[in-house]
């Protein structure tokens, strides 16, 4: 879904912006960002099983750990656009309805309630662990692969050794997408997008943290009017 589409800038290239703005930097992330609601709450069953009695740990821990790490691998599997976002909704409000009129709700909980998954405190903190160590080389890696947007140019820059790739801001369009309502919902996710005549293919932003907030501050250091498609 593209929400805004930047046109042409106000101000000739070169001339004073009014942004007290310097620049906008842009890191784009890879999708295991969107695990976090499993690295967190690994944390927090690792902490509960190592509170609690070894004889009675909590019975459906591990399954609702579970339950989270499924809903994780379905928000990077598929892309939940509008459209499908209330296809869901709508199909999951008519099974419960369904199944509260011919009442096959039961078994279902019955098999979720008799599952008893258990995973010992240790699982718990090395899935922690483990994704604490990825996100320390994730954050590493956005450091040295980021976009910057100043007032006259856009900068990739790239690699430990900081390869440069500089395109002008004359005649620069960017659409600003949020193909996935989860991602956004999860992490304010979306892309950019960036056509310049002088390039052959659109430039993908992809998995853009904070969106909308990015967004602005790239239409105000360019200086450009907004138009909103509809």
């Amino acid at each position: 879904m593209a929400d805004d589409f930047a046109v042409a800038a106000t101000t000739e290239p070169g001339s004073p912006s009014p942004s007290a703005i310097e620049k906008v930097t842009v890191r784009p992330y890879p999708k295991i960002i969107f695990f976090w609601p499993t690295w967190v709450f690994s944390i927090v069953a690792a902490i509960i099983m190592s509170a609690s009695d070894a004889g009675s740990p909590p019975t459906h821990l591990g399954t609702v750990w579970l339950c989270v790490f499924a809903f994780n691998l379905i928000v990077i599997a598929f892309d939940f656009t509008e459209v499908v976002s209330l296809m869901v909704v709508a199909l999951i409000g008519a099974v419960v309805f369904a199944g509260i009129a011919f009442d096959f709700l039961g078994p279902i909980g019955d098999f979720f309630a008799s599952l008893k998954l258990q995973m010992n405190a240790n699982y718990y903190w090395t899935m922690f662990g483990l994704f604490t160590l990825i996100y320390f080389f994730v954050f590493l890696k956005t450091r040295f692969d980021y976009w910057e947007f100043r007032h006259n140019e856009v900068i990739h820059r790239r690699g430990v050794f900081a390869d440069i790739k500089r395109y002008s801001t004359e005649d620069l369009r960017w659409f600003k997408e949020i193909p996935d309502v989860l991602e956004r919902i999860m992490c304010g996710a979306g892309r950019m997008i960036l056509t310049t005549p002088r390039e052959q293919h659109p430039i993908v932003i992809q998995h853009v943290v904070g969106i909308n907030r990015i967004d602005e501050k790239v239409a105000d250091i360019l200086g450009v009017k907004r138009v909103t498609m509809k």
